[in-house]
């Protein structure tokens, strides 16, 4: 039995037999050859595999053209792989060439006897793989070549610069979306002509004349230029550069232009804010300065320089040690911040205070290369501490001076601190134990202590800033004085209340007092109330039983007269009345109860003063108005204002002289304005001219008797509810004038009287 392993007998089979022989041996030689290119055993063997099974069919079936074909797809496959795994066309023929000495190689080992029909099929099925191969790998590598130009030249579009190429003459080779922007063309208006007949001869001339430097020099070269575009004219920084072929020769000119106008504008607001800090710092009341690491002085600027009668960089280049020779804590400061130390002191120079900051200035090398420093004048921080102290010395002073107790109180912790008066104010025995929050708190009276926690809970809760109120206290002797008790509180950063600062001040005896005087008051009230009534009534009996009188014609003319009188006597005791009624209500009542209706000034004045002039029979009284007299008043009242000044004026003037009472209406308010030709008004009367009980003696005409003096108190508080405005002038020249402004709508009304009566 023969131990010789039987090989094939025909090319077919051979090669499929040792067909992973090819393969490994083909591996091995493109490794070899190619060396490892970081591609896998599979990406090495690629679609080789598949030509090695599409040779065996080809020779089985005695050249079919569709294996052949197959061969054509394989290898055109492996072409396209080959170029996207980045390898070249030299690599791929290699490879056909190695699989061709491979397959002979190990048919020769085979003993395989050749022939030539098998051997043409063999090659023709490699070149056909071959020819496709180099065929696919070359339309891969033009497409590729064609989308790296198109994207190169999206990217060149789509570049915010303006970018180009220019031939040796000038003309545009190249231009982007970029650049035809700026110029306001299209590109196809600007390749192949030049810049002269594109732009300005000015600008073209620019651009020539850069364009000969970089042809002449072979360098970059970079200029800025003012192109006016569609927009105004811009600033563009151009970068021009040669591009050479493969000879070295240049053949065109390539540049890229950067629109830079905002970053110019930027720049120069930098510098201009550069500047402006540079002049403030300078002006402000500093001293800045450096000097060396052997301590010459190479910087002395600022404001602060005048107050030392210095000019900037008068010292710069002299020595530290030199010139301050004698203020040995200044050398001691400048050794220290040589050796590294930085520091603050205040330091005294020329009469005035500095706070100097010294600090290093360390090197790449961590040593020290200069000395840097700030002073800043605080001559004026430093007299303030001054005021300071000495405010806090007079405040000393006057709490020990007042009658207040001044408190400090602190919220969070219940700490309070006094004033030095507290403990004489509050009768305390000597040695008396810490007043904190617990022991004021407990003073208080039980009734009001409720009262007054929760008033200044809610102002410290509500935010408010001050608090007040009025309370019993128990003092040290026992006895309970009333206290008012004034607060600020005083908040923190975050609004958060976190003190409280006030004044406790004893009103016992005001309490006593303002006790008495509000029984006083009401007594006073309740009197008049009285006397009013009781003699109201009289007075109308007297009145009505004299009018009836003085209808009949019984009467004569003595008798008529005496009725005259007392009719009179009974209408000035009337108007008395009414004077102290109003009074009564002014001072304790709460002011002269009003009723506004809308009505005319104007024939209001006319029509008091048809009614004076009646009783005036013998004195002249001139009336004038002017502009709109209508507005919202109480006219009863007013007819009172204007009877009492008339006649006023009417008993303090001369018979012979007249009385003037002018109306003017103005755009919010209408004047009344009653004028007399008298003697001058005392300048000590007229200061309390409208206070109660207060008047002057008539020089003439006393026929209607002295009155109260509550006329001019009872005409101001009747202007003053309606929100009005009364004057005086009385010259010796000018005689007296009263002037009454109101308000048409007067803003602060008079109570209304209850029930409208």
């Amino acid at each position: 039995m023969s131990t010789c392993v039987t090989l094939p007998s025909t090319l077919p089979d051979l090669l499929e037999a040792r067909r992973e022989d090819i393969l490994r041996r083909w591996e091995a030689r493109v490794s070899q050859r190619l060396g490892e290119r970081s591609l896998s055993h599979e990406e090495r063997l690629d679609s080789l595999p598949g030509l090695v099974d599409t040779l065996v069919e080809l020779v089985r079936g005695g050249h079919v053209p569709s294996e052949l074909e197959r061969a054509r797809t394989v290898g055109g496959r492996h072409g396209r792989i080959r170029h996207r795994e980045g390898l070249d066309l030299d690599t791929v023929v290699l490879e056909h060439g190695l699989l061709r000495d491979t397959v002979l190689e190990v048919l020769q080992e085979a003993g395989w006897a050749p022939e030539l029909t098998g051997l043409r099929m063999l090659n023709q099925a490699l070149d056909a793989s071959l020819a496709n191969a180099v065929v696919q790998f070359t339309r891969e590598q033009e497409r590729r070549l064609r989308d790296t130009e198109a994207t190169l030249l999206a990217i060149l579009d789509h570049a915010p610069a303006a970018i180009y190429a220019k031939d040796p003459h000038g003309r545009y080779l190249f231009v982007n979306h970029s650049f035809g922007r700026a110029l306001g063309r299209n590109r196809e208006d600007v390749v192949g002509r030049t810049d002269g007949e594109l732009l300005p001869a000015e600008l073209a001339a620019a651009f020539t004349l850069s364009d000969k430097r970089v042809l002449a020099t072979r360098q970059p070269v970079i200029t800025d230029d003012q192109v006016p575009n569609p927009e105004g004219m811009r600033t563009y920084q151009s970068l021009k550069f040669p591009l050479p072929d493969a000879d070295g020769r240049i053949f065109a000119v390539c540049g890229i232009s950067t629109d830079v106008t905002e970053a110019r504008h930027l720049q120069a607001e930098r510098d201009e804010a550069r500047e402006h800090l540079r002049r403030v710092i300078t002006q402000l009341p500093v001293i800045l300065w450096s000097a060396d690491n052997r301590g010459t002085i190479t910087l002395m600027e600022g404001e602060g320089l005048r107050s030392l009668g210095m000019t900037p960089g008068a010292l710069v280049g002299r020595s530290t040690f030199e010139v301050y020779a004698d203020r040995p804590e200044l050398i001691e400061a400048a050794h220290r911040a040589q050796a590294g130390e930085s520091m603050a002191m205040e330091l005294e120079m020329g009469g005035s205070w500095f706070m100097a900051y010294i600090s290093p200035v360390l090197g790449p090398d961590g040593r020290v290369k200069s000395v840097a420093g700030v002073s800043l004048d605080i001559t004026q921080r430093r007299r303030a501490e001054l005021v300071l102290r000495q405010w806090e010395t007079r405040y000393r002073l006057a709490t020990q001076a007042t009658t207040d107790v001044i408190y400090d109180w602190e919220l969070d912790s219940g700490r309070i601190e006094w004033s030095e008066l507290a403990a004489r104010q509050f009768r305390l025995p000597p040695g008396s134990s810490r007043l904190d929050f617990h022991w004021w708190s407990t003073r208080i009276h039980p009734e009001d202590r409720e009262r007054v926690d929760r008033g200044i809970q809610t102002v410290i809760d509500h935010g408010a800033e001050n608090w007040s109120d009025e309370y019993r206290f128990l003092l040290g002797d026992g006895t309970w004085a009333f206290i008012s008790d004034r607060g600020h509180v005083v908040r923190d950063a975050t609004g958060r209340a976190v003190r409280m600062v006030g004044a406790m001040q004893d009103v016992t005896q005001r309490r006593a007092a303002e006790l008495e005087a509000k029984r006083r008051a009401e007594f006073e009230q309740l009197l008049i109330g009285i006397v009013g009534h009781d003699l109201r009534n009289p007075i109308s009996a007297i009145t009505m039983a004299t009018t009836t009188l003085l209808r009949r014609e019984c009467v004569d003319e003595r008798q008529r007269k005496v009725l005259g009188r007392i009719l009179s006597s009974a209408e000035r005791a009337t108007r008395m009345l009414r004077d102290v009624l109003d009074f009564t209500q002014a001072r304790l009542g709460g002011g002269i109860p009003m009723q506004p209706r809308p009505f005319d000034l104007h024939e209001l004045t006319r029509q008091v003063m048809d009614e004076v002039q009646l009783a005036w029979p013998g004195r002249r009284l001139q009336v004038e108005s002017g502009g709109d007299g209508k507005g919202l008043w109480d006219p009863d009242r007013l007819a009172q204002v204007i009877t009492n000044l008339v006649n006023n004026a009417l008993k303090y003037s001369p018979e012979h002289c007249p009385v003037r009472v002018r109306t003017r209406g103005l755009r919010d308010a209408v004047v009344l304005a009653v004028h007399n030709e008298g003697a001058v008004i005392p300048a000590e009367l007229r200061a309390r001219l409208f206070e109660p009980l207060k008047r002057a003696a008539p020089p003439h005409d006393t026929r209607e008797g002295r009155g109260l003096g509550l006329g001019l108190f009872i005409v101001k508080h009747i202007v003053d509810a309606h929100g009005g405005a009364l004057r005086v002038r009385s010259t010796e020249l000018e005689g007296t004038t009263f002037l009454v402004r109101l308000p048409r709508q007067p803003g602060a009304r008079g109570p209304k009287a209850p029930g409208g009566t």
